[in-house]
């Protein structure tokens, strides 16, 4: 696969944004840069980074399952970018995003990893009736949701390769608990 001019484009641009980021912003965002500044940057860099993944993937050579369950991980990750960039631009004020609200590296360890433990958490506070942290209705549903696309994503995903079959039983999942986020976040 080779790289056209645009893709290397969009490298570049979410290179500078990353190094923006990482480099710059976030430590003079200690000395009490303006906050919405270092928002922006974060969601140019993961609108570009988006971009560039999308542009990727269209040229790789998929199989129509694996066309299907990339097209569904894009799908349900691209739900997070616009509620950020909605509540962050378009209503001019925080509205408790994933993005927003935690350092970007944190973002994604929320979304892809802390998911999985409000999953397997879930179903044992509904047992026990203890309260949790995200203990609300939107919560429940995306988990029962999340289970249930486990469920069909193992039969769904049977003949596959080890290591992607692996990637989108783990992704999907994630992402589709994640959504219970848009309405509150969960360690808060």
């Amino acid at each position: 696969m080779e790289l056209a001019k645009g893709d290397k484009i969009l490298i570049l641009i979410a290179s500078c944004l990353f190094f923006a980021c990482v480099i710059v912003i976030y430590p003079i965002a200690a000395l009490g840069l303006h906050p919405d500044f270092i928002t922006y940057t974060a969601y140019m860099f993961i609108v570009a980074l988006f971009a560039l993944i999308i542009s990727v993937v269209r040229k790789m050579e998929l199989t129509e399952k694996d066309k299907i369950l990339v097209s569904i991980i894009l799908c349900l990750f691209f739900v997070h970018v616009i509620h950020g960039v909605y509540g962050t631009f378009i209503t001019s004020h925080s509205a408790s995003t994933v993005f927003d609200d935690y350092w970007l590296p944190v973002s994604f360890f929320v979304l892809f990893v802390w998911s999985w433990g409000i999953m397997l958490l879930s179903p044992i506070h509904l047992v026990l009736e203890h309260a949790l942290l995200w203990d609300k209705p939107p919560y429940i549903i995306c988990c029962i949701l999340a289970w249930i696309s486990l469920f069909v994503l193992i039969k769904y995903t049977k003949g596959m390769k080890f290591v992607p079959r692996i990637v989108y039983l783990y992704l999907i999942p994630a992402l589709v608990m994640s959504l219970a986020y848009l309405k509150h976040l969960p360690l808060h």
